[in-house]
């Protein structure tokens, strides 16, 4: 091992591993609220759109929870040029995210007639929700590895 040197190449003051356990608590609590709201939506809600909107959140949180599961068995904790990249290019993604869920609202494609319009509006609606959180988490914490 070099001298100043972690195991896994970082350097102790390496802030990536503090920053990845705070984005993996949040995305855990984000994505649990998205399955028990959207969850309680889906099969409470008062409209197609509404029960659509629910579903999708649902979904996406069940991700988001699987996400945080399988980074919080990573043996290795990842360093800041890393982590910072990784979050970087999901900013990107998340922006496709807003974007594609704005074009489910204002086209509302039937998916060769899968859905209905209100459906696509509520499906779009939760994209362009969940696309918005991630970008607000993701690029916090890529901000934080600038310091």
């Amino acid at each position: 091992m070099i001298r100043g040197m972690a195991d896994n190449g970082a350097t102790p003051d390496d802030l990536a591993p503090d920053v990845s356990r705070r984005l993996t608590r949040r995305l855990t609590l984000w994505g649990g609220a998205s399955v028990v709201g959207g969850g309680a939506l889906a099969l409470l809600g008062g409209s197609e759109r509404s029960r659509a909107f629910g579903l999708q959140n649902a979904m996406w949180g069940a991700i988001d929870v699987a996400i945080a599961a399988v980074s919080t068995l990573q043996s290795t904790p990842p360093t800041t040029p890393k982590l910072r990249r990784l979050l970087l290019i999901n900013t990107g993604l998340d922006v496709g995210y807003v974007t594609g869920g704005a074009h489910l609202i204002a086209h509302t494609p039937s998916f060769r007639g899968r859905i209905t319009a209100e459906q696509a509006r509520g499906h779009g609606a939760a994209v362009v929700v969940q696309g918005a959180a991630l970008f607000v988490l993701d690029l916090t914490h890529a901000r934080q590895l600038n310091r």
